[in-house]
């Protein structure tokens, strides 16, 4: 069977990240794509836990059902969760992943393990505005940033999104 380079580079994450929930599936890919560069070819907006892309989420569904990827359900406060792990049949295709490629994937894969989720919405929303203030010219001040990633995410404080856009500055994963 064939696989897309995207459907290895999903696998090759759960291999390095087992029981990886959907949402964090979702932010590797996002980071992936935007802050290594990878040509994913994903759709991205931003929606409910940050940048979310239906394709991605066609993918990991494409690879429970090639049986690629096991998806094992689970009760978390009062809600249900799924945790995906890379099957027997799937750990061959993720390691199809070439040199550079499976070095980016380490790499986000090192920086969002066993982060939360809300943490990874903040991180993954940070950079999906810096890169939209970039690619349209906007103003891109510090403070118009963290401004609009609390008028979009105002559950988190200002002071919240400062310290997550300095860390995520640090790492390189910002534009400016």
């Amino acid at each position: 069977m064939s696989l897309s380079y995207e459907k290895k580079i999903l696998l090759r994450v759960l291999q390095q990240n087992p029981d990886m929930g959907k949402t964090a599936v979702m932010k590797a890919a996002f980071m992936l794509q935007q802050v290594k560069k990878m040509d994913l070819d994903y759709n991205f907006s931003i929606y409910t836990y940050g940048p979310y892309s239906a394709e991605v989420t066609d993918d990991v569904d494409d690879l429970i059902s090639k049986q690629l990827i096991v998806s094992t359900m689970y009760e978390y406060n009062n809600s249900v969760g799924y945790k995906l792990n890379v099957s027997n049949q799937g750990k061959s295709r993720a390691e199809e992943v070439d040199k550079q490629s499976g070095e980016a994937v380490a790499e986000i894969v090192e920086f969002i393990k066993g982060k939360l989720v809300k943490d990874l919405e903040l991180y993954s929303t940070i950079i999906y505005i810096d890169s939209l203030y970039t690619r349209n010219s906007w103003d891109k001040q510090p403070n118009a940033i963290i401004k609009k990633v609390h008028e979009i995410k105002p559950h988190f404080e200002e002071s919240v999104i400062d310290n997550a856009m300095s860390m995520l500055q640090e790492r390189g994963y910002l534009v400016s």
